[in-house]
């Protein structure tokens, strides 16, 4: 079974939170909302990580991180192998840049903290309510 660690990020703006969405049955995580994040580089910090992930996917920059907890799931990769991911997950803080969705990401929203979106994947569902989000 393969191991990844992935940096993910709880993106906050004027009371919102952002969220990603990848083209419809590619895994893991199909059809639903995810933190924006990803795998950290060799010689990486986890901050340099996570800044890169999200500008990488959303085009913006973010500040004000902070480590907020981890987490970890099963879930097959987007090739179906069985995987094990260990999420570390930080808050940040809308900095600046215009979003767009690139990379893996078909789709970015801002998402009221009190009207979540209905499809987060099964890590942030978990977050969340170890949060007291949901």
């Amino acid at each position: 079974m393969k191991t990844r660690v992935i940096v993910s990020a709880i993106i906050e703006k004027d009371n919102n939170l952002l969220f990603g969405k990848k083209a419809d049955n590619i895994g893991p995580y199909p059809n639903t909302w995810h933190l924006l994040g990803g795998e950290i580089r060799e010689g990486e910090s986890l901050v340099d990580a996570i800044k890169r992930e999200v500008s990488e996917e959303a085009g913006i920059q973010i500040s004000d991180l902070k480590p907020i907890g981890f987490d970890e799931d099963y879930e097959p990769n987007k090739y179906g192998i069985k995987t094990h991911y260990i999420f570390l997950v930080f808050k940040a803080r809308y900095k600046s840049g215009l979003l767009k969705a690139n990379d893996d990401i078909h789709e970015l929203k801002w998402f009221s903290k009190t009207e979540l979106p209905q499809e987060l994947n099964r890590p942030t569902i978990k977050l969340f309510k170890k949060l007291q989000f949901i």
